[in-house]
């Protein structure tokens, strides 16, 4: 195993880790409370650093980038979802 590998595999793993602790734990908190406890700017800034960094991801077919991001994508979408649909029943 190369040292290209072992970075790509850390990358992914960390990257993974924290989207899924962080914006799960986003999601699950404006879930729970009925509002959304972010700013907009701050979900679809979170949304676009995901966007372009998968469109990097998928330039350089770099699949260990791309996987947290998908991941990224779908969570910050969800939160700007739950934005709206909370920012509504208020």
């Amino acid at each position: 195993m190369n040292w290209s590998n072992i970075f790509g595999t850390m990358t992914m793993v960390f990257g993974i880790a924290m989207v899924i602790l962080g914006l799960s734990a986003q999601v699950l908190k404006n879930f729970k409370e009925k509002r959304s406890g972010n700013p907009l700017t701050l979900a679809v800034l979170a949304c676009a650093v995901y966007l372009s960094r998968a469109g990097y991801a998928i330039t350089i077919d770099s699949f260990y980038i791309l996987i947290p991001d998908t991941i990224g994508i779908c969570l910050s979408a969800i939160t700007i979802i739950q934005w709206f649909y909370y920012k509504k029943r208020i």
